[in-house]
């Protein structure tokens, strides 16, 4: 066989690279299939659950790794390339910064996610809102360039990681990396005893079946409309991708509470009458007349 591949050299640098191809990815398999059962052993263990974000770099990074590495031994079999591949290594530097300036946008995006990483401002899972860019949506995933988020109409937007290390991001999780907040509005009419309307909306959430975490759920006051007090609480759950059955689930529990309780929810009528064409339309609503 050695004598054969030596009296053919082009097939055994063929050999050679497709031999190093194949080990490349039996290699990236089997690392993987290893990763994947690390990430289960820690999941049993309770201790990876806040850090999706930095176990997702780690895999795509590792891969990324076993990747160059594989292609640059392929190409260094190669006679013609393994030449050319010296040179270019020897003038590295100079190729540094034509790709830093050609790859600067990239490469801002790589220290991003690498700083990402690192800080946590996020994690997969948690409900981000960008405002001054109008996203919201759960984090799907944080790769080396972007960062996926799954909005409300189930669309991706993908954002560079440089925008998401420079944006406000308010972030629902942040508090407790494995809840998600719930926000639920209601207006009480002004009549109504706060005390009681607080305390009759806290125990409705801590009813909800999925309301996690070891506190009660809280319940503001957040201000004074035109027909009533504003109130707010914020049910924890554990699911984000529940978010908008366990919300609505959570105001059918608060609304039924409010009414065994005698707590009113104000709302604004409006009657429009036209009794003849001679006479003009009357506007009365449940606060005044209005000609």
């Amino acid at each position: 066989m050695a004598e054969f591949f030596a009296a053919h050299p082009v097939l055994r640098t063929v050999a050679s690279v497709a031999l190093i191809l194949l080990g490349t990815g039996v290699i990236i398999y089997f690392l993987r299939k290893g990763l994947d059962r690390l990430e289960l052993r820690l999941k049993r263990q309770g201790t990876q659950s806040s850090g999706k974000v930095s176990w997702k770099m780690m895999r795509k990074a590792l891969v990324a790794l076993v990747v160059i590495l594989g292609a640059i031994t392929a190409i260094n079999q190669i006679p013609t390339l393994a030449g050319t591949l010296t040179t270019i290594l020897a003038g590295s530097g100079i190729l540094a910064v034509v790709i830093g300036f050609a790859a600067q946008e990239s490469f801002g995006n790589l220290i991003s996610g690498v700083f990402l990483t690192l800080f946590k401002p996020f994690d997969v899972g948690d409900r981000v809102t960008l405002p001054d860019r109008g996203i919201a949506g759960i984090i799907e995933d944080v790769t080396l360039r972007h960062t996926v988020i799954r909005t409300v109409a189930d669309t991706r937007e993908l954002i560079p990681n440089a925008v998401m290390g420079s944006a406000i991001v308010e972030n629902g999780n942040y508090v407790d990396g494995t809840l998600t907040l719930i926000p639920i509005e209601v207006d009480v009419a002004y009549d109504t005893d706060l005390d009681l309307a607080v305390r009759v909306m806290r125990e409705a959430l801590l009813s909800h079946p999925l309301c996690a975490g070891e506190k009660t759920p809280k319940v503001l006051v957040t201000g004074f409309g035109g027909s009533g007090i504003s109130m707010r609480g914020f049910l924890p759950i554990r699911d984000p991708a529940l978010f908008h059955q366990a919300g609505s689930d959570a105001r059918i529990l608060v609304k039924k509470a409010f009414d065994a309780n005698g707590i009113t929810i104000p709302y604004l009528t409006v009657t429009i009458a036209n009794q003849s064409r001679d006479e003009s339309i009357r506007i009365v609503t449940n606060r005044e007349d209005i000609e």
